[in-house]
């Protein structure tokens, strides 16, 4: 078998996404018993997963739970309008005084219960919004993560891992190239330091030892998507990435050369 054409498949990120069917499941399953490489491989993708959906995560309010808790108890006064007369001298006021007496403190009553009532309501009501909104930002982080998924597998999809380099020895980066029709690169970060504020790293394709450049990328691992969609090439042997100054070289800088990997 070949483990990179295997690999580079998409069977990997299938698998991992629960897209394959139970055969497919078994033979992948059984594959990784024999070849490392395809542990690595689903491993890596794997954290790359967990990263995003960590990064994108969002926790609810710490204010939610106690405001529900509220909502749901009983909204009464320590003790009942008739509780409050029963305390209030009467001895020195006439009927008429007691009466306009106890009206006002049910109307001031009435008017907090409302006011409070509101007040709680409206924390519900904006605390829900903002889960609501979140709601919908994961489930359209979702689907396009899923969106990617598929592009990993379409016909002609070619797969170059990028392992780190002496200069960062654990960094990994993944670049997919549809070499059947369209020329379009993706990469994806599995892992790379963040840059200084006045660095980017920059993607290479190496023909015939001339390097093309793809284009700069930031990292922000609060809203880095799964893929990113880079520059195209018709033509490469091998990718590389390097951290140059903001707005990207003319040519690599070979020392800070982070990640590099053939096809």
């Amino acid at each position: 078998m070949n483990i990179k054409e295997y690999i580079s498949s998409g069977i990997v990120e299938s698998y991992v996404m629960g897209m394959v069917t139970e055969a497919e499941r078994r033979e992948f399953e059984s594959q990784c018993a024999l070849y490392p490489e395809i542990v690595e491989a689903r491993t890596a993708f794997e954290l790359a997963l967990e990263e995003k959906l960590l990064s994108d995560a969002k926790q609810p309010p710490q204010q939610l739970k106690r405001t529900i808790e509220e909502k749901i108890s009983t909204n009464s006064f320590e003790s009942t309008p008739d509780q409050q007369v029963e305390n209030t001298p009467v001895r020195n006021v006439t009927g008429w005084k007691w009466l306009a007496a106890a009206s006002l403190i049910l109307l001031a009553g009435a008017a907090w219960w409302a006011f409070s009532t509101n007040q709680k309501y409206q924390q519900l009501q904006a605390s829900n919004n903002e889960l609501q909104n979140q709601l919908h930002q994961n489930s359209a982080v979702l689907d396009q993560m899923k969106k990617d998924a598929e592009k990993m597998h379409d016909p002609g999809m070619k797969m170059a891992a990028l392992k780190g380099t002496a200069q960062a020895p654990q960094a990994f980066a993944t670049v997919y190239w549809d070499t059947a029709s369209t020329g379009n690169v993706y990469l994806m970060v599995n892992n790379l330091p963040e840059p200084p504020s006045d660095k980017q790293y920059q993607l290479w394709a190496l023909l015939n030892g001339q390097p093309v450049d793809l284009g700069v990328f930031d990292i922000d691992v609060r809203k880095k998507p799964l893929l990113l969609q880079m520059q195209n090439v018709q033509n490469a042997q091998a990718f590389a990435i390097t951290l140059e100054p903001r707005g990207g070289s003319a040519l690599p800088t070979m020392t800070s050369m982070y990640v590099m990997g053939s096809l």
